[in-house]
């Protein structure tokens, strides 16, 4: 795409620095969303537009990806997330992360259980023009925290 040989180009320098935009909108949201557990604290982040595509039955548009971000603060108030790798695009980036936090609250049927607990996550989201997310996937590592709080056998 690019002659890197001759240095960067203009146009280079752009889509780079529209990457970077987008690579420290994830890390601010990572920050402030899922390790300070400031579920509100991050609506300039998101494009009006913005649509989830959570597997569950859940509210449309930011709301329904704050209500997840309440689920798993409510169940892991300690959760803290760790960046694996940041990996951007044009218009993505893919987010891959560990978590670790205990287990002190319901948690998809499950009470309490005092369970230290680590899992996986992958996150893609998609931008705007304006660096704002317009769209996100997530897969994680659910069946392994599921088995760890007790709701499946492995």
């Amino acid at each position: 795409m690019f002659d890197v040989s001759i240095g960067p180009t203009k146009e280079m320098e752009i889509i780079m620095s529209g990457i970077d935009r987008q690579k420290a909108a994830i890390r601010e949201f990572t920050k402030v969303f899922k390790n300070e557990h400031n579920v509100d604290g991050i609506d300039h982040l998101f494009a009006p537009e913005f649509k989830h595509n959570f597997k569950v039955p859940l509210a449309p548009g930011l709301e329904g990806f704050k209500q997840v971000g309440r689920m798993m603060n409510g169940a892991f108030p300690d959760v803290r997330v760790t960046e694996q790798d940041l990996i951007a695009t044009d218009d993505i980036v893919v987010e891959r992360t560990s978590a670790a936090g205990t287990h002190l609250g319901p948690f998809y049927g499950a009470g309490p259980t005092k369970t230290k607990c680590h899992w996986t996550e992958i996150h893609m989201y998609r931008f705007n023009n304006r660096s704002q997310i317009v769209e996100h996937w997530v897969e994680m590592s659910m069946l392994e925290l599921l088995a760890q709080v007790g709701v499946v056998k492995i």
